[in-house]
């Protein structure tokens, strides 16, 4: 099947190329022909103007002298040659001029005919054998007492010329056709070359390989283009699927502790032996790991809805220093039962448009994770301003460990934990949930360095910011 449908893109591609090619000679041939058209136009309407005004002369003569005028002036324009060719008929069927017999040809509306003579070469002796065919146009004037007059002239050079440049855009035609069909052909086994390469890259994908990548040959055409997109699209499914295979070790790393301590206090509490009070304790327990395990399942649940753009129909406009004030009156006695001091620094007077729900999460997420990991006598602080560059800032700043410069982008993965030991509770799903909700509202999720070392042996701390467009001013 493979190989059938290489073959018909071969096929088409050479279809497309024949018919490129037959659509390039066309239009040079239609090209070529406008050109001779007009110049075997040009030098018909050249030799009837000529002849036009020859005729008219003639008549002015006539009229002024009668025939014997016509005759005088025959003799003087054949006398000294030249291309003008003169037949004056009698009615008897004399003649005068230098032409010897006018062919019955029919002439047109206006008289014009056109024929062939024979003419002795220029130098030449008046000689039946010598004698070449030319081509005379002209035209027949009948005159008063049964006289005809015939005036031509000698178009032969020119016919000759218009001929010549015929045969020549034949040639040339057919010689745009050949390089047409050669050119295309050329260019259409480069095309189908570089598209085998792709589709070669994309059955070993479909196998199962996501290493290999599409080549490019960084012109920027359309293929260039496809191979730079699909390449893309590669990185973003092998990530997807690095993603996905973390997150399954990590669900089933957080989720078997739980699950391991439920069935054994479930089993201690189905004892005979045990009391009521162990049971009933076991059974409390067992019920604080279910929280657990919900709370994990809620997180992804949460966190699936926000990346597939669940939340944006309940954005509104709000004052971002409500928000900030109800997580700084939250989180102040929280952090002083834990040994440390809490400030916050509120900008009032900003809008931005969000929702209020989940700036909250993001914040208590945020100030949670400063509380769990700065040690006691730390600090953590709470800031919401406008940055220099017209954005609201939240920012949460502590003293505790930090995080690595390597470990900051991948920390806020699903379920990316850096504490692999677990010692700590927790799920690995805060700070991806916090990127969720920066991208709904068009925000920007970012962490850095804190404070620094500090008095007492504290970490460097961390920075974290969550910073969002202002909203527009209200008409009116």
């Amino acid at each position: 099947m493979t190989q059938r449908r290489a073959a018909f893109l071969r096929t088409t591609a050479f279809r497309q190329t024949l018919l490129s090619a037959a659509l390039f000679a066309l239009s040079s041939f239609v090209i070529l022909g406008f050109v001779y058209a007009a110049s075997a136009g040009m030098v018909v309407r050249r030799a009837d103007a000529v002849v036009n005004d020859e005729v008219q002369v003639l008549n002015d003569r006539f009229q002024s002298g009668g025939i014997d005028n016509i005759r005088l002036y025959i003799l003087q324009r054949t006398v000294g040659g030249g291309d003008y060719l003169y037949l004056l008929i009698h009615p008897s069927g004399r003649t005068l001029g230098n032409l010897s017999f006018l062919p019955d040809v029919q002439p047109d509306e206006e008289g014009r005919v056109q024929f062939t003579y024979r003419r002795p070469p220029a130098g030449g002796v008046d000689d039946d054998s010598e004698k070449e065919d030319r081509i005379v146009r002209g035209q027949i004037v009948e005159l008063p007492s049964g006289y005809r007059l015939f005036v031509g002239l000698d178009v032969d050079d020119e016919t000759r010329l218009i001929s010549r440049m015929l045969n020549t855009i034949l040639a040339a035609s057919a010689l745009a056709l050949a390089l047409g069909v050669a050119a295309g052909i050329f260019v259409s086994r480069r095309f189908v070359r570089r598209l085998d390469k792709i589709n070669n890259v994309a059955r070993r994908v479909r196998a199962g390989d996501l290493q290999p990548r599409a080549p490019r040959n960084y012109t920027g055409d359309e293929l260039d283009e496809l191979s730079e997109n699909f390449n893309n699209m590669l990185d973003r499914v092998e990530a997807l699927m690095h993603r996905m295979r973390h997150t399954g070790d990590s669900i089933a790393h957080d989720l078997r502790t739980p699950l391991t301590r439920m069935r054994n206090r479930l089993d201690e509490a189905l004892r005979d032996d045990g009391d009521l009070d162990a049971r009933e304790q076991a059974l409390e327990r067992a019920v604080a790991d279910t929280d657990e395990l919900l709370g994990i399942f809620n997180a992804i649940l949460s966190l699936s809805r926000l990346e597939a753009g669940e939340s944006r129909a309940s954005i509104m406009r709000l004052d971002p220093a409500e928000i900030a004030a109800d997580m700084a009156e939250l989180y102040e006695p929280v952090c002083e039962d834990d040994g440390l001091s809490f400030a916050s620094e509120i900008q009032s007077g900003l809008a931005m448009l969000g929702d209020r729900g989940l700036l909250s999460q993001a914040l208590a997420n945020i100030l949670d994770n400063a509380v769990k990991y700065t040690p006691a006598g730390g600090a953590v602080t709470l800031r919401l301003r406008e940055t220099g560059e017209g954005m609201i800032e939240f920012s949460v700043t502590d003293t505790g460990p930090g995080i690595p410069d390597v470990d900051r982008e991948r920390v806020v993965q699903r379920f990316v934990r850096l504490d692999n030991s677990r010692s700590q509770p927790g799920s690995g799903l805060g700070l991806s949930l916090v990127q969720a909700i920066a991208d709904v509202h068009n925000g920007r999720f970012e962490l850095n360095e804190g404070p620094g070392v500090v008095a007492g042996g504290h970490g460097p701390g961390l920075r974290t910011s969550l910073c969002f467009p202002k909203a527009p001013r209200e008409a009116g």
